[in-house]
């Protein structure tokens, strides 16, 4: 595992962070996840460097003031192996591939204090000079930070400076696999900030985590006899271990090691190093509740990203159930924007405005499918997939996906789009019927979506908008949903054909919305079914009344045109799609 590791050499401020393979990041003064706020001559966004399991590539850049450092020679661009490091003004960064030991089994303790978190918080600090003061301090620190791993960073730090005889403190999280749990060390830090700590006792973080207790061991300084099955950390004479839940509810403990503290005063080791425990789980306790909260923090971020805030009030505290997949009957609509993939590869020197762009364009369909109480479910390049029926039983708003379909197409047929020399067209697909809807992923990673059959259907309508030149049509299902509603007209939807779309077996018959009295309605549904009952003459003569910008007549000419204008044998009115 490779990290990389800043300090400054002018204080103690320092940090550590692990790196992803191919995940570029940027350092500088007021980034959020790299920060080197100490240092005034590292600009706000000073490198972008990129880890690829072997080598750190660094870039400068052009806009940053001061030089990088690297083998005492200013340099813009250079690959820097584990072990190596460079400076920035008087901030050293060096990186490290490294791994801490995991828990080890070490011999009895000479002397062992189990006390349980509530008692210590009762208890007073039997010496206090310094400790309120670095309390305070760290209380200002900690809820100043917006990140988990700066969270973490700023709570390693605080340890090791309000216990001043420890030398290591690790951060483990509590892991299962193959039916076999383990606690993984994730973060640690050092006295010296540069050493990675040895072995903790896997005795004594077992005892603390099954009895949720604070557990501190104080081990002999008697040599262990030769060939000891047991390890013994060097110059290290005692530890505790603190038991946590942070972020959403991930078991993990805090475990600290060190020399043993000078006595002063009356006081035993053990009543100075209880004091130790009171300011450890303090610290402890103060990060697992501010890992919740930015967990929370984040998981709202990501769940509005999905649903309107009214969908997600009064929740119960099992957010997990609420929202976890089941069946459901849901109205999808599927909305694909036209154009956008053709304009990328036409003008891929202006790739950045036709992302900002699409971008914005998607934010006008998600936000009408939001204001209808819609859930947004999976983005599909530029595509977008809308659902109402879930988390709630009922379908609160049953013209929810025709209002926001409606919506859509008005909006963007009204936008001034500086890229385009059009305005951005987009085809929307309804459909019905059950499926399953849900979150999915892990806790802090969160995708919403719906899968089954009208998904897929609403997805194959909404192709068919392309050849029919209507932007907008649902199936049978959708619009005897939609038909429930009083308001709804009885002559609103407009049939549009029988279609067997690609890739299903069974035909589905298609609508669309009719905005206006249409006075040559009437022709073209005399022409359609004459054309279903294989009278295509007929069906011609009538489609002649019908305007030449209705889609639907020319793609009915056109299927008569494929076979000579006369009927196979074995028509059954059924209009066969091939491509999606």
């Amino acid at each position: 595992m490779a990290e990389l590791f800043a300090r400054d050499t002018l204080s103690s401020q320092r940090w550590r962070r692990r790196l992803v393979p191919n995940q570029p990041f940027i350092i500088g003064r007021t980034t959020l996840a790299f920060p080197v706020a100490w240092d005034k001559q590292v600009s706000s966004k000073h490198a972008q460097l990129t880890w690829n399991g072997a080598q750190l590539e660094v870039r400068q850049f052009q806009e940053a003031v001061n030089p990088i450092f690297f083998n005492s020679q200013p340099e813009s661009t250079f690959w820097l192996k584990p072990g190596q490091h460079f400076v920035i003004g008087h901030t050293e960064f060096l990186l490290e591939n490294t791994e801490p030991s995991f828990p080890l089994p070490h011999r009895s303790p000479k002397t062992e204090v189990t006390i349980h978190p509530n008692e210590i918080r009762k208890a007073a600090f039997r010496k206090t000079p310094g400790r309120i003061e670095l309390l305070t301090e760290m209380v200002s620190k900690m809820t100043s930070c917006n990140d988990h791993e700066q969270l973490v960073t700023i709570t390693l730090q605080q340890l090791l400076e309000g216990i001043t005889h420890s030398n290591d403190v690790v951060l483990l999280e509590q892991r299962t696999r193959k039916d076999k749990t383990r606690f993984v060390p994730i973060a640690w830090d050092s006295r010296d900030g540069l050493s990675t700590p040895g072995g903790s006792s896997q005795s004594l973080i077992e005892h603390a985590t099954q009895s949720e207790m604070c557990v501190l061991h104080v081990w002999s300084n008697d040599p262990m006899p030769s060939g000891s099955d047991y390890t013994q950390v060097a110059g290290h004479d005692w530890a505790m271990c603190i038991p946590l839940k942070f972020q959403l509810n991930k078991s993990g403990a805090l475990y600290l090691s060190g020399r043993r503290a000078q006595l002063k005063g009356n006081l035993t080791e053990v009543e100075l190093l209880q004091d130790d425990i009171k300011f450890a789980e303090l610290v402890g306790s103060t990060f697992a509740n501010l890992s919740r909260n930015l967990a929370l923090e984040r998981r709202q971020s990501q769940l509005n990203q999905f649903f309107t805030p009214g969908l997600l009030e009064g929740i119960s505290s099992d957010l997990e159930s609420y929202l976890s997949p089941r069946e459901a009957d849901l109205v999808i609509l599927f909305c694909d924007l036209r154009g956008f993939s053709a304009a990328t590869e036409e003008h891929f020197d202006r790739l950045i405005p036709y992302l900002q762009q699409t971008s914005e364009t998607l934010s006008t369909i998600t936000s009408a499918i939001l204001a209808e109480q819609g859930v947004i479910g999976d983005f599909h390049g530029d595509a977008v997939m809308g659902f109402w029926g879930w988390p709630k039983d009922t379908l609160q708003q049953p013209l929810g996906a025709l209002n926001a379909a409606q919506k859509i197409i008005r909006t963007l047929a009204g936008t001034d789009f500086l890229c385009c020399e059009k305005p951005p067209q987009a085809g929307i697909g309804i459909a019905a019927g059950r499926a399953v809807a849900g979150m999915i992923g892990s806790r802090d990673q969160v995708k919403v979506t719906a899968f089954g059959p009208p998904v897929n259907l609403a997805a194959r309508i909404e192709g068919l908008t392309k050849p029919l030149g209507v932007p907008l049509l649902l199936d049978e299902a959708a619009k005897q949903f939609l038909q429930n509603d009083p308001s709804i007209p009885a002559d609103h939807f407009v049939r549009l054909g029988n279609f067997r779309l690609a890739g299903l077996k069974n035909p589905t018959q298609i609508y669309t919305v009719q905005p206006d009295k249409l006075a040559w309605l009437s022709e073209y549904m005399q022409a359609l079914a004459c054309f279903e009952a294989g009278q295509w003459a007929q069906a011609i003569e009538l489609l002649q009344q019908v305007p030449v910008s209705f889609g639907p007549r020319t793609l009915l000419l056109n299927q008569i045109a494929e076979h000579h204008g006369q009927s196979p044998a074995g028509w059954d009115g059924v209009i066969e799609r091939r491509t999606k």
